[in-house]
Parts: C-alpha cells; structure tokens; sequence
C-alpha cells in the first residue's frame, strides 16, 4: 500500500526548491511569486536569504523584505549588508524600478562614501521624478565618468539646474563613439529623460536627433511629448508629414497615442494616408480627444492589430470610458478569443488585461463567462488567471461566486485566490490548499509555491517549516 505523503511535508518539499540556489536562475521566478504574496509571515524566510552565499538570493531576500516595509522603504542598512557593490547596484535598480526607494533611504544612500557614480545619477536621477530638491553638488565628478551612459544622465541632470556646459562635454564624448554605440547611447538617455522627468535634457536631444530616423530619434520624441509637450508634438508631426511610408507613419502614431494631452484631436489627420492601420489609429486617438465622440467601435478596431503595444494600449485605454462604454471595450477583449481559431499568448493577454478591470468594475459580467461549459476554454482561463493573479478582496468574492464550477485547474486557482486575502479558511479548503501546493491542482509552479505557503500559514504550521526553509 502506497504511504500517505503528509501535506505538510509536501509544501515544504515545494517550497524548499524556492530557497535552493541553482545556476540556471530557477528559484527566480518562485521566490518572486513568494513576494507577490506581501505576506509579512515570509520575514523569516527572506530575513534567512539574505545569509545565503549566492548574491542572487541575497537581492531576493533583500527585495522581499523591502516590499514588506511598505510605505518606509527599502531599508538602507540592509542593502548595504549586501556587501559587494557591484551586487548593491543590481539591488538599487530593482528597487528604483519597483519604487522600493523612499526620499529619506535615497537621501542616507547618497551620503555613502565610495558609491559608484552609476548608482549616484540612478538615485538624484529619482529625486528629480518624485519632485525632491537636490542640487548640482550632488552629482560630483559623475559627468566626468568615463562610462558614457553615466556622463549622460549626470549631464542631463545638470540641464535641469541651468548647466549646459556638462552637457556640451557630453555631445563631445559620444561624437568619439561608433555610429551604432552613439545611437544607442542617446536611446537610453532618452529613455531615462522620460522617465525621470527631464524637460530640458529631451528638448536637447531632439535636437542631436535632427537628422536621425533610428530608434534614438523615436526615444527622444517619446521623452519630449512627456516632458517637453510642445516641443515632442511639433516634432512628431514633422516626423510624420515629412515621411509617409506605412512604418513611419504607424510609429508616430503610437507616439501619438501615447501622449494624452500633447496631442490634439485634430493633430491625428496627420495620418491619414487611406492605410487601414495608420486610419485606424487616427479614427481612436480622436475620438478620445473629442467630447461626445464614442471610441468603443475604433478601440475595438484596434484591439485586432497585429501590433501588440497598440492593441494592449486600446484595452487600457477603457479605464477612461463611461460603465457603459468601458464594458463593451473590456468584453470584446475577452469575447474576441471565440473568434479565433488558435489563440495566441498575446490574445490570451489582452483578455487577461480586460479581465482584471473588469474584475474592478463590472465583475457580474465576467461569472457566466468563467463558468461556462462551451466555447473556446481559453476564455475561463484567462478569466481565472487574471484574479488569482490580482488576488484582492474583489477578486476573492468573484473566486466565492466561481467554486464548483470550473475545471481542476480553475478551482485551484480560485481557491488560491480565496487564501490570498480571506482571514480564515474551512477544513475541507485548508485540505485542497495543501494538494495543490504538494503539486495535485494542475497549477503552474509559481502558484504552487503561493499555494504552499497559504496552505502552511492556513494550517497553523508555518512555525514547524520556517525552520526548514533556511537557503540550501
């Protein structure tokens, strides 16, 4: 007879490939839907990784500890703890792409000695995005920096304060860079003006990028219709009347799109050329700059764009329609996969990002489609997996109107949503908790790991696994 495998022992076994290093970069994507979770009973284990000997699982731990402080911070003793400085950049980045960096561990940072002029630009760099004040003396010698990418950012920062002279000397450091290294350069000084708020630094390089059509010349325009509105709008629609060519005139039109309030209803005729994709676009991004106008027929239009920032940009863009408008948006979004005949991820995606608002605002509308017993099953799917992946108090009701009514793998992902956010749990769900994080619920192993851990914390046994959960 085959012995009984003890849930409890079976989680841990899970569980335990998360904290184990590997040089194939698995424990990765685990330990990262373990911090998703936000549960502060995973202290002691992100506490325990920031004592293993591989780096990565030290930034793991360190970032799952981080987001655990909430509203405080990254705690810049710990990240100091580190050790290595080359290991503390990789942690700033993630941590200023997460927005884990409070003005005040930015501020104790920067006092650091020896900090490396990257990690410096990086940290005055956010300052300048959240509107705190700093000053040129901050920067030091980085414009000096022979890392061109440093000098630039450090150079752009000094436009802000009326220093033009770091950036001249900049331009005369990427004018002895290949043509290639240059263009790419200016790509990822624009991208960081974007980012950062830098109005001065992307009138510049719209400027430099005169002449050019690659893809640093498309940056630049981005960042201008971001922080230089006038000068970014004027400038695309140049770019667009001066060439007509399909491509061309499908990438202004993106820019276009993305730029809310820099461009102008009447701006989209610029596209026109009797091309179905650049009409398309005109006939959205006007309709959405004109009040009274409807854009759910053009929004739709473009959701079967082969274009996938356009089509995820049409079903974002419903969060700003009327109930009405918005719901027909979001639906066509997920009804649309019974069209196709194979769906793709990417349609598999527009449906999941179209469920998740609806799960928001409107989530009666989604139940007969997630319990439904024909059609194409990618729709449930996508249904489910949006609200185990939000996993909030909305999509835990919705989860509660699902049970009993999906496949296996379904009802794994509603229970597991259910255990993300309710405070208590009945027997017979703490028992299938614990199936599906033992690996019986059909469930990709990021959810398993989540899975395991509730079933532990729901179980009342996390103080017997914590022991066994230190880095192998």
């Amino acid at each position: 007879m085959a012995q009984r495998i003890d849930p409890v022992d079976a989680s841990v076994l899970t569980l335990r490939q998360a904290v184990t290093y590997r040089d194939t970069g698995t424990q990765h994507p685990q330990l990262v839907a373990l911090r998703s979770l936000k549960d502060p009973t995973l202290q002691p284990v992100f506490e325990g990784l920031l004592q293993a000997k591989e780096a990565p699982m030290r930034v793991d731990g360190f970032l799952g500890l981080s987001e655990l402080r909430g509203e405080r911070g990254a705690d810049p003793e710990q990240l100091k703890a580190l050790g290595d400085p080359a290991i503390q950049t990789v942690a700033i980045t993630e941590c200023l792409g997460l927005g884990l960096l409070k003005p005040e561990g930015i501020r104790a940072i920067l006092a650091w000695k020896d900090l490396p002029d990257y990690d410096r630009v990086l940290l005055i760099a956010e300052l300048n995005r959240i509107k705190e004040p700093w000053d040129l003396a901050m920067l030091g010698e980085a414009a000096s920096s022979a890392t061109a990418e440093v000098a630039g950012l450090a150079a752009a920062l000094a436009l802000e304060k009326g220093d033009t002279a770091r950036w001249r000397a900049f331009l005369d450091q990427a004018a002895s860079l290949s043509t290639v290294d240059r263009q790419d350069l200016m790509r990822r000084i624009a991208d960081a003006s974007r980012h950062y708020l830098l109005g001065p630094a992307a009138v510049q390089l719209l400027k430099v990028t005169e002449e050019s059509t690659g893809v640093e010349r498309t940056a630049a325009m981005a960042a201008a219709l971001r922080v230089a509105p006038t000068a970014g709008r004027d400038a695309v629609l140049q770019q667009a009347q001066a060439d007509r060519s399909l491509a061309n005139l499908v990438q202004c039109g993106m820019l276009m799109l993305a730029a809310d309030d820099a461009i102008r209803a009447d701006d989209f005729g610029v596209l026109k050329n009797g091309d179905l994709m650049p009409e398309a676009i005109a006939e959205a991004g006007a309709a959405l700059r004109t009040p009274g106008m409807d854009p759910t027929v053009p929004l739709v239009g473009l959701m079967e764009s082969a274009n996938r920032p356009i089509s995820e940009w049409a079903v974002r863009q419903a969060e700003k329609l009327s109930p009405e408008a918005r719901r027909t948006v979001l639906l066509a979004a997920i009804d649309r996969l019974d069209t196709k005949e194979t769906p793709s991820m990417h349609d598999r995606l527009l449906a999941a990002l179209a469920a998740q608002q609806l799960i928001a605002s409107d989530p009666d509308t989604l139940l007969p489609r997630a319990t439904r017993k024909s059609g194409r099953p990618e729709i449930p799917e996508s249904i489910v997996a949006a609200m185990c992946d939000l996993g909030n108090n909305q999509a835990m009701q919705l989860a509660r109107s699902m049970r009993g009514s999906l496949n296996q793998r379904g009802e794994s992902l509603a229970l597991v949503t259910i255990a993300k956010t309710a405070p208590t749990l009945t027997t017979d769900e703490v028992r299938q908790l614990g199936v599906i994080g033992g690996g019986g619920g059909r469930v990709e192993e990021p959810i398993q790991m989540q899975a395991a851990w509730l079933y532990l914390r729901h179980s009342n046994q996390l103080a017997k696994a914590i022991a066994k959960l230190t880095p192998r």
